[in-house]
């Protein structure tokens, strides 16, 4: 199918209601019992056994559940609080997990991770996090997932193995042989936007089987993504949560890599500067509430991001 992108990007996507489903995906729910009452923004890792694969949610200051869509595999799931002055310490998924809602004599003593299964005859699976006693061997070989994982010194050739990759977010197929009718109802495109809009669906869904992504050029290295939808002919203008406001500049090399997404997959990317360094966001279409839901972050340094465009 081949990426698309757009070099620079100010967002505020268009979004409207979609009913397919990833063929293949899974979903991992989650609770976070955290030790004390103050609830510290965490990140929630979801490794997988087979393929060394790191997915990672990230949960704000207070949110104590969390939903993670991952391919069928057999996976460990762990959490670390990620606000400094926070406890350095792992909570998991482990026997006592199990054990401990109906321990009556406190011998809750096994903290050996759980193995969970996502398949497609078990599709949805569901996890407490509740153990923050974990033996010094367990924290060591969930010190040795994170640093496979993610950061700079992961792969410093390539990208994390914790980058979600498109091939694990299918879309289902869709029948685009005739181009829907726009509903610029509300909408506060210009008729230049417009004229954008109508040209980008003439060549066919271009994101999540079903939507067309367009760029609307909002200044100087800048620009407003909308999504259509193909079902509906909708077109909708609110940025989805967690999606960042405005994405301006150019990046220090791979230029065509600051936003990329696929036909097949509902996984789009959005790469940009913070400071010296260069980050990419990913999230993931979510065709049950019609938004962008954010799957991870990564940061690298430039010289780190620019030596793979220089191999």
């Amino acid at each position: 199918m081949g990426y698309r992108f757009f070099p620079r990007l100010s967002l505020a996507a268009a979004v409207s209601l979609g009913s397919s489903a990833g063929v293949s995906a899974g979903t991992l729910e989650g609770i976070v019992t955290f030790p004390s009452q103050f609830v510290p923004p965490m990140t929630v890792y979801v490794s997988d056994l087979d393929s060394a694969r790191v997915h990672t949610v990230q949960l704000p200051h207070g949110q104590t559940n969390f939903t993670a869509e991952v391919p069928p595999g057999r996976y460990v799931v762990f959490l670390a609080p990620n606000e400094p002055g926070a406890p350095n310490i792992y909570g998991a998924y482990t026997q006592y997990s199990l054990c401990s809602p109906h321990d009556m004599d406190a011998k809750c003593e096994d903290h050996a991770l759980i193995e969970v299964t996502v398949s497609a005859k078990s599709p949805r699976a569901a996890v407490t996090i509740d153990d923050w006693y974990l033996t010094d061997d367990i924290a060591e070989r969930l010190d040795h997932i994170r640093a496979m994982g993610v950061g700079d010194n992961a792969r410093s050739h390539s990208d994390p193995l914790s980058v979600p990759r498109f091939s694990e977010y299918p879309s289902a197929p869709f029948d685009a042989s005739v181009i829907p009718k726009i509903d610029f109802g509300g909408s506060e495109l210009s008729s230049e936007d417009r004229e954008t809009v109508q040209q980008a669906l003439s060549s066919g869904p271009n994101f999540a089987g079903q939507l067309t992504a367009a760029v609307m050029s909002c200044g100087m290295a800048c620009g407003r993504l909308v999504l259509v939808d193909w079902r509906s002919g909708q077109v909708l203008e609110p940025a989805p949560q967690g999606v960042p406001a405005e994405v301006q500049g150019t990046l220090p090399c791979r230029p065509d890599e600051a936003v990329l997404f696929r036909r097949d997959s509902r996984l789009l990317s959005i790469t940009r500067m913070r400071g010296a360094n260069v980050v990419t966001q990913y999230y993931v279409w979510n065709e049950k509430n019609a938004s962008l839901v954010r799957s991870g972050e990564y940061q690298r340094s430039s010289q780190t991001f620019c030596a793979v465009a220089a191999r």
